[in-house]
């Protein structure tokens, strides 16, 4: 019996074209368990550079969790499991030599609903600039940043 395999890709597959740009991310495989559960299985995809692609399914199917292992947010989750391979660029982001951090920096995620830290505005605003070295004003910075959102007050 032959899997289903998602593609989203009109042309050649080659891994050749998967380190010359042609893919953003390329999925083979990819299985992920929440302990025992498993909540994805066995996916294949390709991800055009350059191209907008949407997944699309019914609630529970495994649509985030997918998503999840683009930027290894379920290494957050201690039961969470992933097996496949997800490469970005052609770089397996599982490989033991690929740091998450840096992976999450090249990959960002925007959520439906915000994901604030359990921290005050100014930290939650302050945090991504303080991983990053940064080292100028940052009363100014968490300022500026909400005056440009329309959100701040005095």
């Amino acid at each position: 019996m032959t899997r289903p395999r998602l593609r989203t890709t009109a042309g050649a597959t080659t891994a050749a074209e998967a380190t010359n740009g042609h893919f953003a991310l390329r999925v083979e495989e990819l299985s992920v368990y929440y302990g025992k559960f498993r909540a994805v299985k066995d996916v294949s995809l390709d991800i055009e550079s350059r191209r907008i692609t949407a997944l699309i399914g019914p609630s529970g199917c495994g649509k985030s969790t997918v998503l999840r292992c683009f930027n290894r947010m379920n290494d957050l989750i201690p039961t969470a499991r992933v097996e496949g391979s997800v490469e970005f660029r052609g770089k397996n982001l599982y490989a033991p030599d690929v740091d998450a951090v840096e992976v999450r920096r090249r990959v960002g995620m925007v959520f439906q609903k915000p994901n604030p830290f359990p921290k005050s505005i100014y930290e939650n605003i302050a945090w991504g600039a303080r991983i990053n070295g940064f080292r100028g004003d940052m009363d100014e910075l968490v300022e500026q940043t909400l005056r440009s959102a329309a959100l701040w007050t005095k």
